[in-house]
């Protein structure tokens, strides 16, 4: 028999069990604030660097332009990677960035909007004999914490040691102080990481396979992807896009086909 002070307690667990989920903003909300909220994970350059809690790179000049067009300005956060699919169903920001790749598991728990680049994924090590995956049989390998890498690298079928980094910063660490024999990295950021650290004799292998990335935005959030989709394929139309592309990877690395 429950006692009577403690019917106060199971209401309330009980209007608990039954709030509805945080509903993404839609983009007439997003426009009425004037404000587009954009998460990332931090560092991941030339996509992402963070100076002075000040977003640069591909993907900030990419979205502000984006947004501008729209008659918007940005507001960043920054949160584990791991982190960034609940701040989007929680509803504390509209859209998600950090390179982050297209995949079908993702996709059960968010969508995605059309692709702002397509990349090749390399093993990267200070070993050049490490150039593809079965060159890491019985390796160290260092992945970070939600990443397309960690899921990858968990299923490579032989003996290997996996490590998890909760953030870019900590897995760029491990690399540079041969805390971890290789981690796999897009190869586009081959060039923007050997400027960082010219005297570290970091070696990205071949393309081994490519991904689509985009940016993420809450699951069935229609009208906000769509109106991201028609704004972003219209700066990639442009000179503007063209410009920002060779800035940071000395080609065009829109998606063929």
């Amino acid at each position: 028999m429950k006692r009577p002070y403690l019917l106060p307690f199971f209401a309330a667990l009980s209007a608990l069990a039954v709030l509805p989920e945080a509903s993404a903003r839609t983009f007439a909300d997003i426009k009425a604030s004037g404000v587009l909220r954009v998460v990332s994970g931090g560092d991941l350059p030339p996509f992402i660097r963070v100076e002075a809690e000040r977003h640069r790179g591909y993907e900030p000049e990419l979205i502000e332009a984006v947004a501008r067009s729209l008659g918007l300005t940005v507001s960043y956060q920054v949160v584990p990677p791991y982190q960034l699919i609940k701040e989007l169903q929680e509803d504390r920001a509209d859209i998600a960035i950090g390179a982050l790749g297209i995949t079908s598991t993702r996709e059960n728990k968010v969508d995605f909007t059309m692709p702002t680049a397509c990349a090749g994924v390399s093993v990267v090590s200070f070993d050049p004999k490490l150039q593809k995956h079965t060159d890491l049989v019985g390796k160290s390998i260092g992945v970070g914490a939600g990443s397309i890498m960690q899921a990858y690298v968990q299923k490579l079928p032989f003996e290997k040691k996996v490590t998890v980094y909760n953030s870019s910063k900590e897995l760029i660490f491990a690399v540079m102080a041969k805390q971890v024999d290789a981690t796999f990295a897009y190869t586009i950021m081959g060039p923007a990481v050997k400027s960082l650290y010219p005297k570290a004799p970091i070696n990205f292998g071949p393309e081994l396979w490519r991904v689509p990335i985009g940016f993420m935005t809450a699951e069935d959030n229609v009208t906000t992807r769509t109106t991201l989709n028609g704004a972003i394929n219209r700066y990639m139309q442009s000179t503007g896009y063209a410009f920002l592309s060779q800035r940071y990877f000395k080609e065009d690395v829109r998606c063929r086909g």
